[in-house]
C-alpha cells in the first residue's frame, strides 16, 4: 500500500513519534509510506531516512481548498491509497481533498483529550462520516471523540504500541552522574515543561512526600520546555533542590528508565497516550499516572492514578510505591507483561492496516 501520513508541525513529540513508528513498521512490511506537513523539524527528516517521501503544504485554514487540491495532486501522482490525518485541522483538509480525488481512503486519529467549541463539533459532524475510521488511541479519548461530535460508526480504539525487545537490565546512570547514594529512590518523569504536564503539580506532592518520610528520594525531570527556568525557581521555593534533578532534553531514555523505581506522570490535560509511559513499562517500571487520557489505562494493575490537581492523592500514590518494595515489584511485573501484549506496536500496525484496507468493519465513507 500506499500511505500518506499528514501533520501540519513535525516536530519531535509523542505525535511524530506514533507517525515514525508506523512508518518504519510499514517500511518493513514492504508498503511505501510518504509525509505532508507544513513547518517542523525532527520527522521529516527521520521519514526521508526511512527511505520516505516528504511534501512541505500549506495547510492553513485561510488556505483549505488551495491546501486539499494540492494534496488530492499529491495523491493522484504518487497513487496514493490512504491519507492518514493527524489531528481536526489535518482531517478536514484530507477529507477536503476528496472533492478532487474521490477514491482516496482517509483516516484519522485524534491525539488530543479535550472538549472541542461548538463550531468544532458542527464540523466534526459534517466532516467524519466521509472518514474510514476515527483512531482514538484510549477510552477516553474515544468518549471524547463522541461528544465532540465524531460519527459514532466511525471511532475505534487502537492503543498506541512499542516494539517489543528483551527486558534490558538494571543501570546505575542516575546515580553515578548525579552522585546519589545507592540507596536513593529514583522517581522519574520525561516531560515537556508546559503547563499542561502538570510539573508544579508534582512539585507540589514531592514537597509533602518529603514531609512524610525520610526515606531518601530524588525525581529527575527529563525534558525542556518554556517552564523550564520557572520550574527551577519552584524548585527552590518549595525547598527540593536536592529531591528534584532537572536533566534537560535526554536521548538515553531507556538508560534513565533502567536506573529508575518508578516511573511517574503528573499530566493536567491535554495528554492522550504517553509513549515514554509505555517505554517504562516496558522496562518494567511501576506507573504512577494521572486520570488524563490514558492514564487509567495504563496505570491498571501497573501503579497508581489519580486525579489530576489532587496533590494530597499523588503524594499518597509516591509514598505507597517508594514504601512498599512487594507491591511495587509486582506492579513492574505487570507493566512489562502489558507491554508486550496489549501495547505492542505490531499489534497496532496490525490493527491499522485493516482499517486501510478497509477490513475493520467501518461502513462505507460517504462520499463528499
Amino acid at each position: 500500500m500506499n500511505i500518506l501520513y499528514l501533520i501540519s508541525y513535525a516536530g519531535k513529540a509523542g505525535t511524530e513519534k506514533y507517525v515514525e513508528n508506523l512508518m518504519r513498521t510499514f517500511f518493513a512490511q514492504g508498503h511505501r509510506c510518504f509525509l505532508a506537513y507544513m513547518d517542523g523539524d525532527g520527522l521529516p527528516e527521520k521519514a526521508e531516512e526511512l527511505g520516505g517521501k516528504t511534501f512541505r503544504l500549506d495547510l492553513r485554514a485561510s488556505h483549505a481548498l488551495a491546501a486539499a487540491k494540492r494534496l488530492a495532486r499529491l495523491c493522484a501522482e504518487n497513487d496514493i491509497d490512504v491519507i492518514h490525518a493527524q489531528y481536526p485541522r489535518e482531517n478536514v483538509l484530507a477529507v477536503l481533498s476528496r472533492l478532487f480525488r474521490s477514491g482516496t481512503r482517509i483516516v484519522f486519529t485524534s491525539h488530543l483529550t479535550v472538549r472541542q467549541s461548538f463550531l468544532w463539533r458542527a464540523v466534526n459532524r459534517l466532516i467524519t462520516p466521509h472518514d474510514a475510521a476515527c483512531i482514538a488511541v484510549c477510552t477516553q479519548g474515544a468518549n471524547l471523540l463522541r461528544g465532540n461530535g465524531v460519527k459514532e460508526e466511525r471511532i475505534r480504539v487502537i492503543f498506541n504500541g512499542v516494539e517489543p525487545k528483551p527486558l534490558p537490565p538494571r543501570q546505575n546512570v542516575i546515580r553515578t552522574e548525579f552522585s546519589l547514594p545507592e540507596d536513593c529512590f529514583v522517581f522519574l518523569t520525561m516531560a515537556r515543561y508546559a503547563p499542561e504536564k502538570g510539573l508544579f503539580f508534582l512539585l507540589d506532592a514531592l514537597a509533602r512526600l518529603k514531609e512524610r518520610t525520610d526515606a531518601p528520594f530524588v525525581c529527575l525531570i527529563a525534558g525542556d520546555g518554556e517552564l523550564f527556568n520557572a520550574v527551577g525557581e519552584g524548585i527552590r521555593e518549595r525547598g527540593l533542590d536536592g529531591a528534584v534533578i532537572r536533566a534537560g532534553y535526554r536521548t538515553d531514555a531507556e538508560a534513565l528508565m533502567c536506573s529508575s523505581d518508578v516511573y511517574v506522570s503528573s499530566a493536567l490535560y491535554n495528554e492522550a497516550m504517553s509513549f515514554a509511559a509505555l517505554e517504562a513499562m516496558e522496562c518494567a517500571l511501576p506507573l504512577v499516572m494521572t486520570d488524563v487520557g490514558a492514564g487509567a489505562d495504563l496505570a491498571t494493575g501497573c501503579g497508581e492514578c489519580v486525579a489530576p490537581g489532587e496533590t494530597g492523592a499523588l503524594c499518597d500514590a509516591l509514598y505507597r510505591l517508594l514504601s512498599d518494595s512487594a507491591y511495587r515489584r509486582a506492579c513492574g511485573e505487570n507493566a512489562r507483561r502489558r507491554a508486550l501484549t496489549e501495547f505492542d506496536l505490531t499489534r497496532q500496525a496490525e490493527e491499522l492496516l485493516a482499517i486501510y484496507k478497509g477490513k475493520n468493519g467501518c461502513d462505507a465513507a460517504e462520499k463528499v
